[in-house]
């Protein structure tokens, strides 16, 4: 019943961004901008519906689900702006960023575009692209991901029109997207990811352990975005127990180890101490000691 009613939500929303979307379409506007945002959310509905109807979760069984709001993401990213840099003739900024996780975690990183030597011809540039290549990054043991640049859209090219034509911008934005798509910086999602397991030596008491480690083989198995949320489900497979440590024979024990873990009546052989019998206590009761009458 469950899947039944997740399935219907994820076609209900499937259509509402085609409906809304083909309404935007009407009247003109950024056409190729908007495709490239409905193709992303549709196609990670559609992966979702998939699974659905397979009968299979949405995240695998058994990983460990990581929530993220867009909202989060979106501060990281803007920690790292402005992003700028020259293509050819071309100077780029991008100085602010928008995330929203519906369907797929697209992000918008928004600044301007002009000519090097005529910064006062600029054009408004808008990056569109998406969280691609979430992982676990094994220096810093978090998650990290990367921005794919899907598309570059200039808007309001004030004064640039004049020495170039529509096509001719066409050509702009596509190079500028091929020569900036690598270049952005990666987000790190400040999630720490166990990649081992510590077992510290027992060095105290009469039972002593050597100590030992437990790698663990940490990935990204599935990520799923809806309603702001990045669900990111993280996989564990353990390895084999490596030694750290060695431990103490258990010979080497002081009788403070003992009675450090409640041993307080352990045996005289085992603290090197002899003990003897307690002496009766004297009483009044009975004949004293002397001469007999």
């Amino acid at each position: 019943m469950q899947a039944v009613r997740q399935r219907r939500w994820l076609v209900g929303a499937a259509l509402i961004c085609v409906l809304g979307c083909q309404r935007q379409f009407e009247g003109g506007g950024d056409l190729r901008a908007q495709k490239v945002l409905l193709k992303r959310e549709v196609e990670g509905y559609r992966e979702s519906l998939a699974r659905l109807e397979r009968g299979d979760p949405v995240l695998p069984k058994g990983d460990v689900a990581i929530a993220i709001s867009d909202a989060l993401v979106r501060d990281l990213i803007s920690a790292q702006l402005p992003f700028e840099a020259d293509v050819d003739r071309f100077h780029i900024a991008l100085r602010s960023a928008e995330v929203k996780f519906r369907g797929s975690p697209v992000v918008e990183l928004n600044g301007a575009l002009h000519l090097k030597d005529r910064p006062n011809l600029q054009a408004d540039a808008r990056v569109i692209g998406a969280l691609v290549d979430i992982a676990v990054d094994p220096a810093t043991a978090t998650l990290k991901a990367r921005i794919s640049v899907d598309h570059l859209a200039l808007d309001k090219v004030a004064g640039i029109e004049q020495l170039l034509s529509g096509a001719t911008l066409d050509e702009v934005a596509r190079v500028v997207r091929l020569q900036i798509k690598d270049k952005l910086p990666e987000v790190q999602i400040p999630v720490k990811v166990q990649q081992s397991i510590e077992l510290p030596a027992v060095t105290q008491g009469p039972v002593r352990l050597e100590g030992a480690k437990m790698p663990l083989q940490v990935a990204v198995s599935q990520v799923l975005a809806g309603q702001g949320i990045l669900w990111i489900a993280v996989h564990f497979e353990p390895g084999d127990l490596v030694k750290t440590a060695d431990a103490p024979d258990v010979a080497d024990s002081k009788a403070s180890d003992v009675d450090a873990i409640g041993f307080d009546d352990a045996p005289a052989a085992a603290t090197g101490k002899s003990r003897s019998a307690p002496k009766p206590a004297a009483t009044d009761a009975g004949p004293k000691a002397g001469k007999s009458q």
